[in-house]
């Protein structure tokens, strides 16, 4: 079952998952000195060099299989960090990891936000992500560049990244200079205008882009007229034909049978003469000559108005669908919209997100079965089912009147192959893709000049690994090839920062403190003077590059875990 050494005798992490996010997740866990287990069933065989290569021990097997867990070390882990793409089987992991180790640290990536609030009221010590979640801001950021600022909640207050200079009222921290070729000077001692992280300016609200008022959701009745109106001209006249027919019948019946038909009745015999159905138990045979010519008239005509409407009807259930497929249904007038390609966990929260900001979207799709499209369509987006590399699939999306192109996918190659022919079509849109590989993503930037290349699994992975190590990671920033993540620590008493003041821990770690809250002291002080002495018992707010978490908690943690990450 094992492919390596033995695991480690005790206090380990066992990480279930070799995808993309889970071998992000052990590059962060292996910075931060952990001992790792990557429980997998058949890994890539890159990543499984990969993983060795970083001192992992593989045990191969179905993370859900006890068997397999107890071989992996779970009774004696310190946590299980699970990230595989299945919210069903990383439920059934924890479960079955929670028998062996009742005290075991869990934290677990679960895409189904209901789902995962009552699994982390479930377990003891349960935290569960959303990956996309935590990635998807920087996309945002990305495609709508000025227009959007990421929001981060800290201590009961929002702060948003923006670009500002360090003395503007409301500035807390410059986060870095972004240069061009995307590099980025971290935490700049400058007066120009850099990206800082700074309170909101308007609490909670983003305004909306001018094309996309607020609009209310209309009632149902309401919705129904709406749909009415942009149907088919045919469909609406030939509906009101057979309304029409129907209503005189049914007076005319009521009042001129002769048989002393009551309203219902007048219905019934006015369907059965209208579709030809007539069972016999109410008929014509002793009403006026002109009421039985009636009746002929009206089964005549009533029959041929009916077959009219359900051919009318299919008529456009065939065309919607054939819209959904061939691209109809994007507004010929569209511009300025955001163009999401590729629905998966990243491009659906994109949509969602961008749909919420009032940001014109249109999505396109390769597969009709992927099961993010209803949700799409019930959000009213505009989807396209086609080959997104294909120049023609580019131009009924619009790229050319766009604002933006984010590209999603999960294939690499296929992102990049659409990026290019995007940049044919519109070499002043601003591209924004999705890469496997930071240095890869970095890399690409400069190489072909696309604005901004980003990577899902290192904006998410920072989180998971923290959480595993007891640590809370509250947001995850990019600023240009870098990522930042703001993290709450505590610093505990005996340890290397007991004493020491906030500019030799931001000097040890690379680092920024955001927030420094005494235990016993006056508030929260935010940014605090560099010649402040942390005590024991202090809880901070720090803002660290990515990789370097292990720093700074070498100085906020005692024993062996502070041993681990000092050696890393």
């Amino acid at each position: 079952m094992e492919e390596s050494a033995a695991a480690p005798a005790g206090g380990h992490v066992v990480l279930c998952g070799l995808n993309e996010l889970g071998y992000r997740t052990l590059e962060e866990l292996v910075r931060l000195g952990e001992h790792v287990v990557v429980v997998v069933r058949s890994p890539a065989e890159e990543l499984a060099r990969g993983a060795r290569e970083l001192g992992a021990t593989l045990v191969r097997g179905s993370y859900r299989d006890q068997a397999v867990l107890r071989a992996a070390g779970v009774p004696s882990a310190s946590a299980l960090v699970v990230t595989e793409d299945d919210d069903v089987g990383n439920l059934h992991a924890a479960l079955a990891a929670q028998e062996l180790n009742p005290a075991l640290r869990m934290r677990l990536r679960m895409f189904n936000r209901e789902l995962g609030r009552r699994v982390q009221e479930l377990f003891e010590d349960c935290q569960v992500f959303d990956s996309a979640a935590l990635a998807v801001p920087a996309f945002v950021s990305a495609a709508l560049l000025q227009d959007w600022q990421q929001r981060v909640e800290v201590d009961g207050r929002t702060l948003v990244v923006r670009k500002a200079a360090a003395t503007e009222p409301g500035v807390l921290l410059p986060l870095a200079r972004v240069h061009p070729d995307g590099t980025a000077d971290l935490f700049p001692d400058t007066d120009e205008q850099v990206l800082c992280l700074a309170e909101a300016r308007s609490p909670a609200r983003l305004a909306r882009h001018p094309q996309q008022p607020t609009l209310e959701q209309p009632g149902r009745v309401a919705a129904a007229w709406t749909v009415l109106l942009g149907a088919d001209a045919r469909l609406r006249v030939m509906t009101a034909i057979v309304l029409g027919l129907t209503v005189t019948g049914i007076a005319i019946f009521w009042w001129f049978s002769g048989q002393d038909l009551d309203l219902i009745d007048a219905i019934y015999f006015t369907v059965t003469i209208m579709t030809t159905t007539g069972f016999g138990d109410i008929h014509l045979r002793d009403a006026p000559p002109l009421l039985q010519l009636y009746g002929v008239a009206l089964m005549l005509s009533g029959t041929a108005a009916l077959a009219i409407l359900f051919a009318l009807i299919t008529d456009a259930l065939i065309s919607a669908r054939l819209a959904r497929v061939l691209g109809a249904n994007i507004p010929r007038g569209l511009h300025e919209h955001v163009v999401v390609c590729g629905l998966g966990n990243i491009g659906y929260r994109m949509v969602e997100q961008l749909h919420d900001l009032g940001v014109p979207v249109v999505a396109a799709e390769l597969h009709e079965t992927n099961r993010y499209l209803p949700a799409v369509r019930r959000l009213g987006v505009p989807v396209l089912v086609a080959d997104i590399r294909l120049p023609e699939t580019l131009e009924v999306l619009h790229v050319g009147r766009a604002r933006s192109v984010v590209v999603v996918t999960s294939s690499d190659i296929v992102n990049l192959e659409t990026a290019l022919n995007i940049q044919a079509l519109n070499p002043d849109i601003r591209v924004v893709q999705r890469l496997f590989d930071p240095d890869l993503a970095a890399r690409v930037e400069r190489a072909f000049g696309f604005h901004i290349s980003r990577s899902p699994s290192a904006l998410a992975a920072p989180a998971f690994a923290a959480a595993a190590a007891g640590e809370h990671v509250l947001a995850t920033i990019a600023v240009g090839a870098a990522v930042l993540a703001v993290a709450r620590l505590r610093v505990e008493p005996g340890s290397r920062a007991e004493g020491r003041t906030v500019a030799e821990l931001e000097a040890a770690a690379g680092s920024r403190v955001l927030l420094l809250v005494l235990d016993g002291g006056p508030g929260p002080s935010w940014h605090p003077d560099g010649a402040t002495h942390l005590v024991g018992g202090a809880e901070l707010v720090v803002v660290v590059p990515r990789g370097q978490l292990g720093r700074i908690l070498a100085w906020t943690e005692t024993g062996a875990h502070a041993n681990r990450h000092a050696h890393n």
